[in-house]
């Protein structure tokens, strides 16, 4: 991790995914992806960061997903903290896809609930919420377990006919995570129902699946 007295901490890193999942629904055809991430910290609570991921459409078209983000936490009591903040992403090549979210949440060292709001997600004109509830418990110096659970839903909008699209989709993932100097190596079982707004879990994709990622900090 780098050091910059006058703004605070900045970090980066490179994740191989077997198959990038976001919130249970693949992008990436269910291969392989690459990510790169760059994060800044400042002593203030300020945070602000990129990321650019690999994704891949059924067809096998590659693209990148460009994420930007930057929010605010403040220390409460008991080790908690409250978050506020704001997303988007572009999606290159397919801008149509793009979209924002603002988020707020509850957070502490060993779990955080979150709450995502899209005035339109992934290009369409609905409205979603997404409930993130993730939570992380360490088995050593090395190993830890973690887990997440997460529901969207649509709550207004222009909504397409099909009644699948119209109803709220959860997602649950459960995994074990190895820390190894810069390195970490982490495997999890996922699981998504079917149904929700759009992009939903394709014909050609399980529900489930086991994932598979190895990332580099620096």
């Amino acid at each position: 991790m780098l050091s910059c007295v006058a703004w605070g901490q900045v970090s980066g890193s490179a994740t191989i995914d077997s198959d990038y999942r976001f919130r249970g629904v693949s992008l990436s055809d269910s291969k392989p992806s690459l990510r790169l991430d760059a994060n800044l910290d400042t002593q203030s609570g300020w945070y602000a960061g990129a990321a650019a991921t690999q994704a891949r459409g059924p067809g096998g078209d590659p693209y990148a997903q460009l994420l930007g983000y930057g929010g605010y936490v403040r220390p409460i009591a008991d080790g908690r903290s409250v978050e506020l903040g704001a997303s988007y992403s572009h999606f290159a090549n397919k801008g149509f896809l793009d979209f924002g979210e603002a988020y707020a949440g509850l957070l502490s060292d060993s779990w955080s609930l979150r709450m995502n709001f899209s005035p339109g997600y992934f290009g369409r004109h609905v409205q979603t919420i997404y409930l993130d509830a993730s939570g992380r418990w360490r088995l050593g110096e090395r190993a830890r377990l973690f887990g997440h659970a997460g529901l969207l839903a649509p709550v207004a909008g222009d909504h397409p006919g099909n009644s699948e699209s119209n109803r709220p989709r959860g997602d649950v993932l459960v995994g074990l995570g190895w820390g190894l100097g810069d390195a970490d190596l982490r495997v999890a079982w996922t699981l998504a129902s079917a149904g929700g707004p759009f992009p939903g879990v394709a014909p050609s994709q399980h529900r489930g699946a086991w994932l598979f990622s190895a990332s580099y900090s620096f």
